[in-house]
Formats: structure tokens, C-alpha cells, sequence
């Protein structure tokens, strides 16, 4: 099986401080991988090369097995929407509805006209609905972002990584400011959403025990390293 996402020996160094040390791993559809390590461990660097925010000093990433290393232009941003990214803060419009912050994933997908205007069409709004629905939020459609809960506010932020139609979701620290039940939840939909549509998953956490209750493949990073648990 093709994976989703793949590096060969990614490495990236600060100066004198070596952050990523080749690193070399797979994720495969439908699978869930969390990443656990320490701050300053390189965790957030990793997410960073992968979605070529930062440049990789040395190595390859491939997404479904096409070089993803060296695209630039509208090749990059075209590869680019094959990635959802979900933070530990929400990054949502709070003075904007559910439904507006989840359409946000399409605005790659738009015409510009369409995003200027915040004007998209009816495959748009079905989408974005569908991927609410999804995430069980289905009764705050219309509901402002800085009135909804910190763990409806997450799960809207994964809605609008599916409305982008996504094929892996990067996950950094998503459930980090969140109370232990919201948090479970929030893992919950993650894991359900490999398990129906295929979509995979990596992300960072800090709690052991969340990694090993929802994770499928555990690693740990030490000092730039990836290793597997």
C-alpha cells in the first residue's frame, strides 16, 4: 500500500542546534500515529518540514507517493490541500460562524472572486455542512466561534481540515488546553474519522496514556530523533 505521507532522513538544524535528525517513517491511510517527546524535542519541527512551512535541510517527503520535496508555485499549493492542519489553539475567526470558519478549508479550492467575496457555491456549503455533521456539530451550524466551547471550537477546526478534503491530518498538540473528558472526545472523533473515510492521522501529544488508548503506532522523538515507542 502507497502511503499517505512518507520522509527519508529529514534533518533541519537552528545554527549550532540540530532540531530534526533524520527522520524516517510512513503513515498509511486510515492510520492514527501519535508522536510523543518532550518540548524541544523536535516535535513541531518534524509538523513543520512536513508541510514545508520550514525547509528541510537534508531528506525527501513524498505524499501518495509523489515528491512533495521541491514543488513549488501552484504545484506546492496544490499538494499542499492533500494536508489538514490542526493546532492546539483553534485558530478560528471568532467573530465568525461555525459554518463560515469550517468554509475556509475550500478557499484553496475556490475561484478568487469567490474568496474575496466570501461567496462559495452550493458544493462549498455541502461540503463544510457534511464535515460539521461529521464531527457532531451538526445543531451549531450558524453559531459563533467565540460562543462555542473549547472542545466544539477543536472540533470545528477538524471540520474545516476535512472540508479541504484532506488525506492526513497533522495534529499538533490538539487536545493540549483541553479538560481530560473534552479531550477524549476530541481524540475520539480523530480516531472514528480513520476508521470511516480512510483519512489518517499524526499527531503530537504530551499524556502516554491518550497516545496508547487511541494511536495505532506510537513514536517518540529524543533530541531530534524519531523512534519508534
Amino acid at each position: 500500500m502507497t502511503p499517505i505521507i512518507a520522509a527519508e532522513g529529514l534533518s533541519k538544524s537552528f545554527g549550532a542546534r540540530r532540531a530534526l535528525r533524520d527522520a524516517t517513517f510512513s503513515v498509511q491511510p486510515g492510520e492514527f500515529i501519535a508522536v510523543l517527546g518532550a518540548s524541544g524535542s523536535g516535535k513541531t519541527t518534524l509538523f513543520r518540514c512536513l508541510t514545508r512551512l520550514v525547509e528541510p535541510d537534508a531528506g525527501e517527503i513524498t505524499l501518495g507517493g509523489q515528491r512533495f520535496s521541491g514543488l513549488s508555485g501552484a504545484r506546492l499549493a496544490e499538494a499542499r490541500r492533500q494536508i489538514g492542519v490542526v493546532f492546539q489553539q483553534f485558530n478560528l475567526v471568532r467573530r465568525l460562524s461555525a459554518l463560515d470558519n469550517v468554509l475556509a478549508g475550500r478557499l484553496a479550492a475556490a475561484p478568487l472572486w469567490r474568496v474575496l467575496l466570501r461567496s462559495f457555491d452550493a458544493g462549498d456549503e455541502r461540503l463544510a455542512i457534511e464535515a460539521l455533521i461529521a464531527v457532531g456539530l451538526a445543531e451549531h451550524l450558524d453559531q459563533r466561534a467565540d460562543t462555542l466551547s473549547g472542545g466544539q471550537q477543536q472540533r470545528v477546526a477538524i471540520a474545516r481540515a476535512l472540508a479541504q478534503r484532506s488525506r492526513i491530518i497533522l495534529a499538533d498538540e490538539p487536545v493540549a488546553s483541553l479538560d481530560p473528558e473534552t479531550a477524549d472526545a476530541v481524540l475520539g472523533i480523530l480516531r472514528g474519522l480513520t476508521r470511516s473515510s480512510g483519512i489518517a492521522v499524526l499527531t503530537t501529544l504530551h499524556q502516554p496514556e491518550l497516545a496508547e488508548k487511541y494511536a495505532d503506532r506510537v513514536l517518540r522523538m529524543d533530541g531530534g530523533r524519531l523512534l519508534d515507542s
